[in-house]
């Protein structure tokens, strides 16, 4: 299953999120796979898609990031499937 991830980073936590991402970066857990992400240029909101079928895993990719910043995850799905989704209540 596919997500999406938009996280807002609080400006008081940026410098220390910053300094983490540098240190360890983004560590994909066994059972999630990180297809894209974005930081904005004011570095204090990010973008993520990523694929699980564990919502442990997706847990613990976010985990080392909650006391920093504000995570909103959704499940999404890909035009194809929308169509194909469609045209089978059709």
């Amino acid at each position: 299953m596919l997500f999406v991830c938009y996280v807002t980073i609080d400006p008081d936590a940026r410098d220390e999120s910053l300094a983490r991402f540098m240190e360890n970066g983004v560590v994909e857990p066994s059972g999630v796979k990180l297809l894209g992400a974005w930081i904005s240029l004011t570095q204090q909101e990010t973008w993520s898609i990523f694929e699980s079928d564990s919502a442990e895993a997706i847990m613990a990719l976010f985990d080392p990031w909650t006391d920093l910043n504000v995570h909103q995850i959704a499940p999404v799905m890909d035009f194809d499937g929308l169509k194909k989704f469609l045209e089978s209540k059709a």
